[in-house]
């Protein structure tokens, strides 16, 4: 950025800094109150069908290598992408016969071609946006990708390179028909007095974070847990 109006900034500065934790302390508020993603969006790259939304953007006003590490020492944002529908489909297995043992997880990212042209076209969106005019006199230049990583094939690297998970993974346990895990009431199919009330019963993705959708899902399970029991 031109000037210095980023995290990064206040997190350097050590007045700033005891002020962000003072204000957290005294009233609840500010920087230390709010989540890191602040500015977010969903929009439809050239993939999309139907006019329905195939990435989200989120933009943090600060920029770090990777997470848990110091913030950046120049004034910088970081904003990223991610496929709202992926094709691409993973496993979960048991390891063991031990139900302590961690399962066995094979998320199997952009296995599908067009999961990687949607990420691509995320992250040409990304670099549009921030070419526009009313941007030039914020930005001062990009750091990554950077000029290194220039047309489809070296953002496909640099998303290879760089790229993580957002933790919107679903499915694993989904409603469906017969051979579905669970039936519409969230019951577990063969088994008594079992339910399932997370983000596994989704038979896909959800077209933005699956927070809301899940606690949905958990009140939805809660409603047909308590009419089964007023019911007697």
């Amino acid at each position: 950025l031109r000037r210095p109006i980023s995290l990064n900034d206040e997190v350097r500065n050590p007045v700033k800094l005891a002020a962000m934790g003072a204000r957290w302390a005294l009233n609840k508020g500010g920087a230390l109150t709010v989540g890191a993603g602040q500015v977010g969006g969903a929009a439809c790259t050239q993939h999309a069908i139907g006019g329905r939304p195939d990435v989200q953007f989120n933009v943090m006003p600060l920029s770090v290598d990777k997470p848990g590490e110091p913030l950046h020492r120049y004034s910088g944002f970081t904003a990223s992408v991610w496929q709202s529908h992926a094709k691409s489909r993973g496993t979960v297995q048991c390891r063991s016969a031990d139900p302590l043992d961690q399962p066995r997880i094979v998320p199997n990212y952009f296995a599908e071609t067009i999961d990687r042209k949607t990420v691509v076209a995320g992250l040409q969106m990304l670099r549009e946006i921030f070419d526009q005019k009313s941007f030039r006199g914020l930005v001062e230049s990009e750091v990554l990708p950077g000029p290194e990583f220039a047309g489809e094939e070296g953002l496909w690297r640099f998303a290879q390179m760089h790229g993580g998970t957002v933790f919107h993974c679903v499915g694993t346990c989904r409603m469906g028909g017969a051979d579905a895990v669970v039936d519409p009431e969230l019951r577990v199919r063969g088994i008594d007095r079992l339910r399932v009330a997370d983000a596994s019963v989704m038979p896909v993705v959800t077209s933005a974070n699956t927070n809301a959708a899940s606690i949905m899902i958990g009140e939805k399970g809660a409603h047909h847990i308590l009419s089964r029991s007023q019911a007697g």
